[in-house]
């Protein structure tokens, strides 16, 4: 099997498997909340988008591997954690312009994950020694898309949700 095919295996088991456990276990617990509690775990799983900038560790990635393309990723991915743990605060605290924020930051970090997704596939990343990389590109970047829908659904349904009043953080 070529790299590039068991890549593609593994990324399609792994989006398989977290859309069957967002669906299965994730979204009715999630949907048991208002939108401001049922967003910011979702978030704080963006927040580990840290995670590929350990290719700038000594011995993680061949000598070969594109350093551009994995710095376009690594830097994008470390910028949209940072994004992530912003809205997952101004949710957690419900502050003014929360949910707009939520918006922009899934856009924004949506766009990102597309597009690192377009640069590892143009330059054949899978065809390079990627250390412990491959698993983030075959485990958790799959899981990273099904919460970024997750999110926007979320948004969506929590747009024509019936208003509530304030809650305490014990009972969100």
């Amino acid at each position: 099997m070529t790299p590039t095919t068991l890549m593609a295996v593994q990324m399609t088991f792994s989006l398989i498997l977290s859309g069957l456990v967002a669906i299965w276990y994730v979204s009715p617990a999630l949907n048991r909340l208002p939108v401001h509690s049922a967003l910011v775990p979702l978030f704080l799983i963006h927040a580990l988008r840290y995670l590929p900038s350990s290719a700038f560790a000594p011995g993680q990635i061949g000598p070969t591997v594109p350093r551009d393309a994995m710095a376009l990723i690594a830097y994008g991915d470390l910028f949209s954690a940072i994004l992530a743990v912003i809205a997952a605060v101004c949710l957690y605290y419900r502050l003014s312009g929360s949910i707009a924020v939520a918006w922009a930051v899934n856009i924004l970090t949506a766009l990102d994950w597309l597009y690192a997704g377009f640069v590892a596939a143009s330059n054949r990343l899978a065809s390079y020694p990627m250390g412990g990389n491959w698993y983030i590109m075959n485990y958790y970047a799959p899981m990273i898309g099904v919460v970024h829908v997750m999110i926007f659904a979320r948004l969506i349904r929590g747009r024509s949700a019936p208003a509530r009043g304030p809650l305490s953080r014990a009972s969100s």
